[in-house]
């Protein structure tokens, strides 16, 4: 069985605000834990310190030895995604990726916002970058409370806009995954079809280097 005692034990969950913790939330293993939700940032960092925490996006937590499905993924966005985020933000790129299990937890979460769509522009809060884009009809897979770019609109992203080994490593994952139906063929094909799109050529170097490296090579 998992325990849940650290070294020094859990630190002692503090009342938000003027709240009556009396009448708070129990807490079991399977809450959700954000800043003060219920214990202060400095005591889920020590949590996490112990071993006793994971993080799961943002400033979102699990017990250790919980599972980080889609649902909690998806749990820890519509808890800290602001509004007007929810509404009209899709997780993109990294983000993306790691929704669909093929990255690892972005340190800063993309949220791509549509050129096309009329957005009331909020400070961008902390660990998100936006990105103004265009999104076609079949770019974005709505999931329950958020929005996402398709596997395939993720692989493109990826091969054009993050040139990193994080990127590279990323696209290698979702092209060898079959359930994400974003096979080498089909993203090489995506990307030509942008026959003006800025840094496509190196795109698609990119695209043929990682079908390479999963034993699926394109021409």
């Amino acid at each position: 069985m998992l325990s849940t005692a650290p070294a020094r034990g859990l630190p002692r969950a503090r009342p938000v605000g003027e709240a009556d913790p009396m009448h708070d939330p129990p807490w079991t293993p399977d809450t959700l834990l954000l800043p003060d939700r219920p214990f202060s940032r400095a005591e889920l960092s020590a949590l996490v310190s112990d071993g006793v925490l994971v993080p799961v996006v943002l400033e979102a937590h699990v017990l250790r030895g919980r599972p980080v499905t889609r649902a909690v993924k998806l749990a820890a966005l519509e808890a800290q995604l602001p509004p007007h985020l929810l509404g009209r933000g899709v997780l993109g790129r990294l983000s993306a990726a790691w929704f669909y299990d093929c990255a690892p937890r972005p340190t800063v979460l993309p949220v791509l916002l549509d050129k096309l769509r009329r957005t009331t522009m909020s400070p961008v809060p902390d660990g998100m970058a936006l990105h103004q884009v265009t999104l076609g009809g079949y770019d974005v897979h709505d999931a329950g409370p958020v929005r996402v770019t398709t596997p395939l609109r993720t692989a493109v992203d990826l091969a054009l806009h993050v040139p990193e080994r994080e990127g590279l490593a990323a696209l290698e994952r979702l092209m060898h995954a079959p359930h994400l139906h974003c096979p080498p063929p089909l993203v090489q094909a995506a990307l030509e079809s942008f026959e003006r799109m800025p840094g496509r050529q190196a795109a698609l170097l990119r695209v043929r280097r990682a079908a390479r490296a999963i034993g699926r090579p394109v021409p």
